[in-house]
């Protein structure tokens, strides 16, 4: 064979193979894969497998924070902004109007003097001056009977003994003069329970002497005595002994003056003498302004209203977002600042609720 070359005869190589690249010094350990080393943005839990599983960790959200915190807190904030609107808007400090009239003497014991009210007014009460109504043993007072007209009554106590009967019942006589009525009792016994009068005008003057116990929880109200201007008779009986006899004190009341705007003209006369003059306060409203005071009041009542129910409803929003926030993945920063709410709360709502209740007086 002639190893000259040939035409046709086909060429043949081998190229020599040969390594490329770094050289890599292997220890004793296996290759394993790049993993995070924990100290960055990765969990480590272990899987059902029993294999280790690097888990991102939930980015905490600022956004989702102060929605958790701003919503609650603005619920409680709100209270307070509505009291105090409330209580800038009270009606009643400039709707009454306060004035004083000296009553003359005229002849006697009898006093008067002029007294007209304006179309626009109407006359709410009045009192007495520096006495504050006393005169010796005896008080005065005004009851309005109308818008347009009142009434002065003189209180007169009549103090006496209630004796013992049968068991545990008490009596005594009593009677009114003829321009006289019953106005309450003072009745003076000992026990658990509260005595008191309660006076009635109509249809005849007559009163009942109610007893009020509260023992262990257990509340009763029983008539435990009465008395009437037809039998003249006080009756009392509670069930218990109170000894040999019972000191009661009957405030009854007789009619010493008087006003009518149709008159005009203040009268009084208690049969004693006061001096030149006696000084009566007249305490009178505006008609017009009284209706707009109404309708301002029903307002404040509506917004102390929302108030109190708000001031309920912001720690109950805290809870629900609370529980949102760490129950569904990515809100706990929601949860997290629904916690810092709820927490603020009894500071902020202590404030806000007593801003309800000055609003509310």
């Amino acid at each position: 064979m002639n190893d000259e070359y040939e035409p046709g005869t086909p060429i043949m190589s081998v190229e020599t193979p040969s390594l490329t690249g770094t050289p890599t010094v292997l220890t004793g350990s296996e290759a394993s894969p790049s993993t995070p080393d924990g100290s960055g943005e990765y969990n480590f839990i272990t899987g059902p497998d029993g294999q280790t599983y690097a888990v991102m960790k939930e980015p905490f959200l600022w956004k989702k924070f102060f929605i958790g915190l701003g919503i609650p807190l603005f619920l409680m904030i709100i209270p307070i902004i509505l009291a105090s609107i409330a209580e800038g808007m009270d009606p009643w400090d400039d709707e009454y109007e306060n004035e004083k009239i000296d009553l003359q003497l005229v002849n006697g014991t009898t006093y008067a003097t002029d007294y007209n009210l304006g179309p626009d007014k109407e006359l709410e009460w009045c009192w007495f001056g520096e006495s504050g109504g006393q005169s010796g043993d005896d008080w005065y007072y005004c009851e309005p009977t109308s818008e347009s007209s009142l009434t002065i009554f003189a209180i007169e106590e009549q103090s006496f003994s209630l004796f013992r009967g049968n068991g545990t019942s008490y009596y005594a006589n009593f009677t009114l003069e003829s321009n006289q009525s019953i106005d309450g009792c003072d009745i003076r016994v000992s026990g658990n329970g509260w005595v008191f009068c309660k006076a009635h005008q109509t249809p005849s003057s007559h009163l009942h002497i109610i007893e009020e116990t509260y023992y262990n929880g257990d509340y009763s109200s029983d008539e435990v005595g009465q008395w009437n201007g037809t039998s003249g008779l006080v009756e009392f009986d509670n069930g218990e002994d109170h000894g040999s006899q019972i000191p009661m004190t009957i405030y009854a009341r007789v009619e010493v003056g008087h006003w009518t705007e149709d008159e005009g003209v203040f009268y009084f006369d208690s049969g004693d003498d006061h001096g030149a003059s006696i000084e009566i306060n007249i305490e009178t409203r505006g008609i017009d302004s009284y209706e707009e005071a109404e309708n301002t009041q029903n307002t404040i009542d509506v917004l102390l209203g929302i108030s109190w129910i708000i001031c309920l409803a912001a720690p109950l929003l805290s809870i629900v977002m609370m529980v949102y926030g760490f129950a569904v993945s990515g809100a706990k920063a929601m949860g997290v600042g629904a916690t810092v709410a709820l927490v603020s709360y009894p500071v902020i709502g202590f404030f806000g609720c007593i801003a309800v209740m000055a609003g509310g007086w």
